[in-house]
């Protein structure tokens, strides 16, 4: 009697065990391990820096060596809030290099207070609404007969063409052409695609 006893007290503590182990307590090691899994997230390399799923535009774009202007912009912009926020976002980046060669000297101009309203235009025309990967813009592109446009967070449209070589290409309102570089940059608040050249809409009346 007391074997079975004993047997019945096993039997009840196993099973007490395996319930513990499937409902963790809340705030429990168990819960802070797999929550801490999630919150790594996926790390991508970007010509050698890491971006990471779990963080967002602005996050990722200052671990980068090659976004350093791409950065102040943003920071004289003001913009800092809208790469943090929730989002989904499509942005196309240009690298400083690109910045460099497209704006020159005019950047230094672009960077004053007194010319704010025209690189929040500039640097909003590189920002789209929505999360669209390369296959998805591909495809609009295809259902457009071969062109699809995209209404910027300026207000103005970039176009979008597949050329010769199977490039997604960018067609800017000034006429300046970039083709997406790398496609498909998880941001925790929406993708980034890398352009060859920064785009410049056209100028709006304050």
């Amino acid at each position: 009697m007391k074997k079975v006893a004993l047997l019945y007290l096993f039997f009840l503590m196993s099973i007490t065990c395996a319930s513990a182990q499937v409902n963790p307590p809340r705030g429990s090691s168990y819960q802070d391990s797999v929550r801490s899994q999630i919150d790594k997230g996926k790390v991508t390399m970007v010509n050698g820096t890491a971006m990471n799923t779990a963080k967002d535009f602005f996050e990722n774009l200052t671990a980068s060596t090659d976004h350093t202007k791409l950065l102040n912009i943003i920071r004289a912009a003001s913009m800092v809030g809208t790469l943090k926020s929730r989002g989904p976002l499509t942005m196309f980046a240009p690298s400083d290099t690109a910045i460099v060669q497209k704006l020159g000297m005019r950047l230094d101009t672009l960077l004053k207070p007194a010319h704010k309203y025209e690189l929040i235009n500039i640097l909003s025309y590189h920002v789209v609404p929505g999360h669209y990967n390369a296959k998805e813009i591909a495809k609009l592109i295809k259902d457009g007969k071969g062109e699809a446009q995209f209404l910027t967070l300026s207000g103005s449209k970039l176009t979008v063409r597949i050329d010769s070589n199977r490039n997604i290409v960018l067609y800017d309102e000034t006429g300046g052409q970039s083709v997406v570089s790398r496609f498909d940059i998880e941001q925790s608040n929406g993708l980034m695609h890398l352009i060859t050249q920064p785009l410049i809409p056209k100028t709006k009346a304050l």
